[in-house]
């Protein structure tokens, strides 16, 4: 076979000739979610075991809540009272005390009218000389404080009336908004003690158990979520040229079946020494460029579609496509 591949224009006709494609090594890697609180709290309900199937929306863990549920109680409590405010300054004064207000005129009316019919009385019995005119006078005076106390008492129930002033209503409002946006945040805060499953997918390690503290920096679980695997390769330097984001290739493992393929999405921008989780005597020393690339889905993926059957840890080949002219 050397022979014939040694004649150039017999060479072209045996496809056994052509130079073999490049070979990559690497690593399926998965793609965790840490499942952690956004505040610090303890577990009080979990039933999760390492290596149980969950489905998007199912609980996951139940934290202490108590006290977040005391501060919604408050925050409602303060918006009803900021609410209650409002009303009052919007409404003027009670019905009661405007009521008031308005026996008070009816009274005052009275008097003076009474004063009035007096002072026409006396007029007659002075212009009659009867009596003399500083009683008239007098009766007169009298008239004119009556009816100026007419005139306060109306223009206390106007008063009485009203709203109160535009700027304390706006206060009042602003009031208002503050408390409903602090109802909302601590019933987010409560909402947040329940931990759900944000994708199907499987619990690979429980971190935290009930009663322990848990917190933004400390998780309670580790979920793998369906199809959430990459495939990480080391390209020989020699090959590299020819990859680039969205190329296609071929992938190779114990298991994976026939036709596993992934799609390139990152190609680091410098080259390394081959890692030791590949490393061989054949390879110590190339340098190689590091790859990701996304499993497609197909027969590599289970029966519901949704899993691909490549497992974190496991060694995989690639074999590359040859680069379009």
């Amino acid at each position: 076979m050397s022979f014939v591949c040694a004649i150039p224009i017999v060479s072209a006709f045996f496809a056994s000739c052509i130079q073999e494609l490049p070979l990559a090594t690497g690593y399926v890697e998965g793609e965790y979610l840490l499942i952690a609180p956004v505040a610090t709290a303890q577990v009080a309900q979990m039933t999760l075991r390492r290596g149980d199937e969950v489905a998007k929306g199912d609980i996951l863990v139940q934290l202490e809540h108590r006290d977040a549920a005391i501060a919604l109680a408050e925050a409602k409590a303060a918006l009803s009272a900021a609410q209650a405010r409002l009303a009052n300054m919007s409404e003027g004064r009670r019905a009661e005390e405007i009521r008031v207000i308005e026996a008070n005129l009816v009274s005052a009316r009275a008097q003076a009218e009474e004063i009035a019919r007096e002072e026409v009385r006396i007029s007659s019995l002075v212009d009659r000389g009867v009596v003399p005119l500083a009683q008239l006078e007098e009766v007169q005076s009298r008239l004119e404080v009556a009816n100026s106390h007419v005139s306060e008492v109306r223009a206390s129930l106007a008063v009485a009336r009203l709203p109160a002033r535009a700027h304390e209503i706006d206060a009042a409002e602003a009031e208002v908004a503050q408390a409903k946006a602090r109802v909302e945040a601590a019933s987010w805060q409560l909402g947040q003690r329940t931990l759900y499953a944000p994708a199907d997918g499987r619990v690979t390690e429980i971190l935290r158990n009930v009663g322990e503290i848990a917190g933004p920096q400390a998780p309670v679980l580790s979920l793998l979520p369906d199809g959430a695997v990459l495939v990480r390769l080391f390209i020989p330097e020699a090959a590299v040229a020819g990859i680039e984001v969205g190329t296609k290739m071929r992938i190779n493992c114990d298991g994976c079946g026939d036709g596993a393929s992934a799609t390139v999405n990152y190609i680091a921008d410098e080259p390394e020494f081959t890692p030791p989780v590949i490393y061989s005597l054949e390879n110590r020393q190339k340098l190689v460029f590091m790859v990701e690339a996304r499993p497609d889905r197909g027969p590599n993926w289970g029966p519901d579609g949704g899993r691909s059957i490549l497992k974190p840890g496991q060694i995989v080949d690639a074999v590359l496509h040859e680069p379009e002219p």
